[in-house]
C-alpha cells in the first residue's frame, strides 16, 4: 500500500470508512467512523470515494475531545468542509491513500469456508462486504480449477465497491439458511 509521508518521515495518509453521517446546525456535515489505517490530520485533504469530491476535516473529535490528528484504530467524529451530509452516506470512504479505488466488476480468487457444502454457480446472488459496505452482486462466471473451495469468481456488483488492491472482502450468501458467510475474496 502506498502511503504519503511528511518531511519528517511521519505517515500522512489515512482512511476512514463512514459509519454514520449527520448534519449539525452551524457546523455542517459530520461523519463517524474508525481510522482503518494511517493518520487523519485536521485540515488535511481527503478524497470522498466513490466520487470525485475532496474534503477537509474542520475538526477531529475522539470521545468528545478535540484533537489535531487521529491514528489507526481511533473512533472519530469528523466535521467536514465542502460536502453535504447526503454525499457521505454509510459505506463512503474518506482517504488520502492514492491506492484506494472502486470496482463494480470483480474477478477474484475466493476461499470458501470448510463448512460451505456446495460449489458456487453462475447466476447466484451473493453479497460482498468490505469496510462498512455490503453490496449485492451476481456471479457471472466460476472457474473451479479442480478445487471448488478455491474458485476464481467474476462478480458484477450493484454499485461500486471501495477497496485497496489485494484487500480481503467477505463473501456472503444470505439465502443459504443457517450459514451465511461463504468465505473471503482477494480483491484485485
Amino acid at each position: 500500500m502506498q502511503q504519503s509521508t511528511s518531511l519528517n518521515g511521519e505517515q500522512t495518509s489515512g482512511t476512514v470508512p463512514v459509519d454514520h453521517a449527520f448534519n449539525v446546525k452551524g457546523v455542517g456535515a459530520v461523519i463517524l467512523g474508525v481510522v482503518t489505517d494511517g493518520v487523519i490530520q485536521k485540515h488535511g485533504s481527503l478524497n470522498v470515494i466513490p466520487g470525485t469530491k475532496t474534503t477537509h476535516p474542520r475538526s477531529i473529535q475522539k470521545h468528545d475531545d478535540e484533537f489535531d490528528s487521529a491514528y489507526e484504530g481511533d473512533r472519530v467524529g469528523l466535521a467536514l468542509k465542502n460536502v453535504k451530509v447526503d454525499e457521505v452516506e454509510r459505506g463512503t470512504v474518506l482517504t488520502s491513500d492514492l491506492t484506494v479505488k472502486t470496482s463494480n466488476v470483480i474477478k477474484a480468487q475466493a476461499s470458501l469456508v470448510k463448512y460451505w457444502s456446495t460449489p458456487i454457480k453462475a447466476g447466484m446472488v451473493m453479497h460482498v462486504g468490505k469496510w462498512m459496505q455490503v453490496l449485492n452482486s451476481k456471479v457471472e462466471a466460476v472457474n473451479n480449477n479442480g478445487d471448488w473451495h478455491k474458485p476464481m469468481l467474476t462478480l458484477t456488483l450493484e454499485k461500486e465497491l471501495v477497496h485497496r488492491p489485494r484487500d480481503s472482502a467477505v463473501l456472503m450468501y444470505l439465502e443459504g439458511g443457517k450459514l451465511r458467510v461463504t468465505g473471503t475474496l482477494e480483491l484485485p
